[in-house]
């Protein structure tokens, strides 16, 4: 090779070569692809939390039912499959439950991770007794509340009423207004005396009258002022000789009047 060529080689410049850009939608479509993938199993992975027994509700306690079995709360509560714990709502146990039996006052629904739900009953008390279907009696709450036939042996005081013209009647499930005032006595009747009362009876003017087992009656008056009026009874009933038919007013406390047959 001759100088000049050799010059000429030795400055040459460097071969170029073209390098084309990918495409940035190809960026995106892999981004994108990726991003549903993780979504979807998410979601699987979610929907099978949802209904793993591993976090399933496999322990429910129950506890303060009376007139009612354990099994049944269970069965009325929705949990006798063993849901998910994050599908259990609480307020709906709980309004299934009061809703199923009429002896139930309130429910404390609770979650216990991971497996547990505890499920607390306050029931009713029953104070008095009224008439039933077909000739039977059935007892009530403090509410008016119809709770069911009372069990062997259970004695409680028969209550009467006049229903009040134009207030709404009894339903298949509560009393009447015109009851509030016996109700409202039949559940404060002190031990002293409330063995011995036969009857609550309470007027159209709301006025209430126990009748007792001896048979002897005693007024109250408006249910107002009960704890003076019912200290009035007691010292009657201790150290008064009364007479089969006696009518003892005690309306007006420590102004008591009595009348006879």
């Amino acid at each position: 090779m001759s100088p000049a060529h050799a010059l000429h080689a030795a400055h040459a410049p460097p071969t170029l070569h073209k390098v084309r850009a990918r495409p940035r939608r190809r960026g995106w479509l892999v981004v994108t692809v990726v991003t549903v993938v993780a979504v979807l199993l998410l979601g699987a992975a979610g929907y099978a939390a949802l209904h793993s027994r591993l976090l399933a509700a496999t322990t429910v306690s129950v506890s303060g039912e009376r007139h009612e079995s354990a099994h049944q709360v269970l069965d009325a509560s929705g949990l006798a499959n063993a849901p998910s714990m994050l599908s259990v709502d609480p307020g709906v146990v709980t309004a299934r439950i009061e809703r199923t039996f009429p002896w139930v006052a309130s429910v404390t629904v609770a979650k216990h991770w991971p497996h547990t739900v505890t499920i607390a009953v306050t029931e009713r008390t029953a104070v008095a007794e009224v008439p039933g279907p077909h000739g039977t009696t059935v007892l009530v709450d403090v509410s008016g509340r119809r709770l069911g036939p009372a069990a062997r042996g259970q004695v409680l005081p028969r209550l009467e009423y006049a229903p009040t013209p134009g207030e709404p009647s009894a339903s298949a499930t509560t009393l009447a207004n015109a009851a509030v005032p016996g109700l409202l006595v039949a559940a404060t009747l002190p031990p002293a005396f409330k063995a011995q009362v036969a009857v609550v009876q309470v007027s159209a003017a709301g006025w209430v009258t126990l009748h007792l087992t001896t048979p002897v009656s005693f007024v109250l008056g408006p249910a107002s002022n009960l704890g003076a009026k019912y200290e009035d009874v007691a010292a009657v009933i201790a150290r008064t000789t009364l007479h089969v038919g006696d009518v003892v007013d005690v309306s007006v406390p420590q102004a008591m009047t009595v009348t006879g047959p």
